[in-house]
């Protein structure tokens, strides 16, 4: 049987340092989780709904799906791109390219590490979320 191919396999990852896998993970209580987790999704959450960035939203769901992945590569991954159009990446954010191991087609992420330096929070767009403009 033929292997499948699938569009989102050969994505570029743009990541936080990698940790080797034998390492273990500094501890963190589980309040200390919750508590950062939660933080970072707020800061996240604030980041994604300014008008700045929801007006690039708008730009890059206005292009076929087939078209977004260049849009993303020249303007959500380029600070200058961001910066032109009024979007300011705060510290500790990170807007990023992602594939995850289900196959869901996701075209970016927006991260925040967590103070451990190993964890973090991720928020994804996804290509199929929202059809292109008429």
């Amino acid at each position: 049987m033929p292997k499948k191919h699938h569009e989102y396999e050969n994505l570029t990852r743009i990541d936080y340092p990698k940790v080797e896998e034998d390492s273990a993970v500094p501890p963190l209580e589980r309040d200390a989780v919750r508590h950062e987790a939660r933080a970072g999704l707020e800061a996240i959450r604030d980041f994604i709904t300014n008008d700045a960035f929801i007006r690039v939203l708008g730009e890059l769901y206005d292009h076929a799906p087939e078209d977004r992945d260049a849009y993303v590569r020249s303007v959500l991954l380029d600070p200058e791109a961001l910066r032109a159009r009024g979007v300011i990446v705060p510290e500790g954010i990170k807007v990023q390219r992602s594939q995850f191991g289900d196959r869901r087609p996701t075209i970016f992420c927006v991260t925040k590490l967590m103070r451990d330096g190993v964890r973090k929070v991720t928020y994804t767009f996804d290509n199929e979320s929202i059809p292109a403009s008429a």
